[in-house]
């Protein structure tokens, strides 16, 4: 961090109060920020995007000064989340009709431009529309994926985003905040302390957080196949409904092979666990379906595994990779349900 510079405050005359606790110390005229408050924040911080990247909540991030603009989108991308780099127009998200009006106008001059549209129209026209494009392009080009108000938002500098940190506030959007001495660090739900004024410091901070959303993008950017295309055990009713049969034909190959005599094992080696016996051989059915709901997490392993091997220009339909993933479920259940209909017949636990 301090190879960053993240520790560098503003002058002296130039903080607020309310930063005291953030400072440790002063020198030549500026203030120098407690790097153990940054790294505590920090970490509170990276465990909340943490979080709600398992949860599949999304992220913007906003800093829109020259020093920022590049860092914030590198970061966004890495992170396959939205960002505002250029500017925050007012009322982006507290007025988000206005703002959704914007996106689908830019969404639409964008198929157009692509299906060249626009070269078929009138001179005049067609430069007015590529001017109002790239007009989008440069306040909306980090947002035009975004459906609806982000869950988290990330501020790079409170001076600078004041007004985007504001109407945070005021929609109730958790945020997290970079803080340089000079700012409150009240106003944010978490407030970093750091210098917002290196590239180095904003590069690092962000990076930080980034890998923590990053840590779980395998998982969001591989969607296992669901409805009709699912692997049976991915439901757990369908798992019990499974293990079921299993359990009575458990019952049903020891009374062919023994008789009644099958149930003598019960009292074996004595009466007294008869009760242990019964209920062992009773909760098999839910043993089986816990392992196999289980193998969900090995469904998704093998997706990952498959992607990751197969170069991107080889296209693999999702059904396949579903179809691959049912027949390890099959060959699973199989396996299991075998091993207690012969555990049964072999007349021992």
């Amino acid at each position: 961090m301090m190879e960053a510079g993240v520790h560098f405050g503003h002058g002296t005359r130039k903080w607020n109060p309310r930063m005291a606790p953030y400072i440790s110390a002063k020198r030549k005229g500026i203030h120098i920020t407690n790097l153990t408050r940054t790294a505590r924040f920090l970490s509170e911080a990276c465990d909340l995007v943490f979080d709600a990247a398992s949860g599949g909540k999304e992220f913007l991030i906003v800093g829109t000064k020259n020093k920022a603009a590049d860092s914030v989108a590198s970061a966004a991308i890495r992170a396959r989340s939205h960002y505002v780099n250029k500017k925050w127009l007012g009322g982006m998200s507290t007025n988000w009709s206005t703002t959704e009006t914007r996106l689908h106008k830019f969404r639409d001059l964008r198929a157009e431009q692509k299906m060249g549209r626009l070269s078929r129209l009138p001179k005049r026209d067609a430069a007015m529309l590529k001017r109002q494009l790239s007009h989008l392009q440069a306040y909306l080009g980090g947002i035009k994926y975004m459906t609806g108000l982000p869950d988290i938002v990330i501020i790079v500098d409170q001076q600078e985003e004041y007004t985007a940190l504001r109407e945070c506030v005021t929609l109730g959007i958790p945020t997290i905040c970079l803080i340089d001495t000079n700012c409150d660090p009240d106003l944010a739900d978490i407030s970093i302390p750091a210098n917002d004024d290196a590239i180095a410091s904003i590069r690092l901070i962000l990076n930080k957080l980034v890998s923590a959303i990053w840590a779980l993008l395998p998982w969001k950017i591989i969607e296992l196949p669901h409805g009709e295309l699912a692997a049976p055990t991915n439901d757990i009713n369908t798992t019990v409904a499974l293990a079921l049969p299993t359990s009575v034909a458990y019952f049903y190959a020891g009374l062919t092979k023994k008789g009644l005599g099958y149930f003598g094992k019960y009292i074996q080696p004595t009466p007294i666990l008869l009760p242990i016996n019964i209920l062992e051989d009773f909760t098999k059915p839910l043993s089986l379906s816990f392992r196999l709901f289980g193998n969900i997490l090995a469904d998704e392993l093998v997706v990952v595994v498959l992607v990751s091997l197969v170069p991107s220009v080889v296209p693999i339909p999702v059904m396949f990779l579903g179809l691959f993933t049912s027949g390890i479920q099959a060959l699973i259940f199989a396996t299991l349900a075998a091993a207690y209909i012969g555990e049964s017949m072999e007349g021992h636990h």
